[in-house]
């Protein structure tokens, strides 16, 4: 017994003697989050997609108390941004209860603002950011297009901006038909934020998507965006569906020849119920 007391302890010990290293132990934190939100693709079963949220559930918190007790690694502000994701598929691919204003990623956001508001780095953060939902996003758009010296950033951020508030508003049109949501997103967000933006003007809020917007497409035109194109090309195309293609909208011309090969106008069914349907041969 003796002997093998002192094994375990030696293990122990030598367990102690060499932690896993804190860069090792954001990439692990990574390559989980991986696996299971891979699992969770994969998924034919409510339990199965219950156990890959239960593999992510606790990830956020770990990924953060990471970068708080590291806060000098070239990986910090990486690992930040990764909160705001985490957080982010757990709000839309799991029954999460969220956790309200105790929000991983809101305390992720406001450590970017105090040490990397000024970086070069927060293009990634930034479209990370475009993707959410509560107010946290917006403040951190808002405060990089502001105070970040770098063009391209801005760029990133004003584009991110314009595109969080957009589909911040069609979120909202969509809890209106589905009061379940709507539930589940108070309690994610908070009732009183949701009271907010239901009290809003519609008319104001599309009016300011489309400034924001015109504001991208004119002062960050050609700045290169990550996913692709340049701002000013999507921000025209953003600007594009909300005046043309939204519901309501006159819908804009269209010519072309049918399937029997006769040139026809969209504006001669003018009146008319239409499906549109297009296709190519190759």
């Amino acid at each position: 017994m003796g002997g093998i007391l002192v094994l375990v302890l030696s293990l122990s010990m030598a367990a102690q003697d060499n932690p896993v290293a804190p860069a090792e132990q954001y990439k692990a934190i990574v390559k989980e989050f991986g696996e299971a939100a891979n699992a969770n693709w994969k998924a034919t079963t409510d339990e199965e997609r219950k156990q890959a949220a239960a593999r992510v559930e606790p990830l956020p918190l770990k990924l953060l108390e990471l970068a708080e007790k590291n806060p000098a690694e070239p990986w910090t502000l990486e690992a930040l941004t990764q909160v705001i994701t985490l957080e982010y598929w757990l709000d839309n691919y799991s029954s999460h209860p969220g956790w309200g204003k105790e929000s991983r990623q809101a305390r992720a956001l406001a450590i970017l603002l105090r040490d990397y508001v000024r970086s070069d780095k927060l293009g990634e953060t930034c479209k990370r950011a475009q993707y959410g939902f509560r107010q946290e996003c917006e403040t951190f758009l808002r405060t990089v297009l502001e105070k970040n010296p770098h063009r391209d950033v801005q760029g990133q951020a004003c584009f991110g901006l314009a595109l969080f508030l957009n589909g911040r508003l069609n979120r909202l049109d969509l809890l209106q038909e589905q009061p379940l949501v709507s539930r589940r997103y108070e309690g994610l967000y908070g009732k009183d934020y949701l009271d907010t933006l239901r009290r809003q003007d519609r008319h104001q809020a599309v009016a300011e998507v489309e400034a924001v917007f015109e504001q991208a497409a004119e002062k960050f035109g050609d700045v290169e965006l990550l996913f692709g194109g340049t701002v000013g090309d999507n921000a025209r195309t953003e600007l594009f569906a909300l005046r043309h293609l939204a519901i309501g909208k006159e819908a804009p011309e269209i010519e072309g020849p049918d399937q029997n090969g006769v040139r026809f106008k969209l504006s001669d069914y003018r009146g008319k119920a239409v499906l549109l349907y297009f296709w190519q041969q190759t």
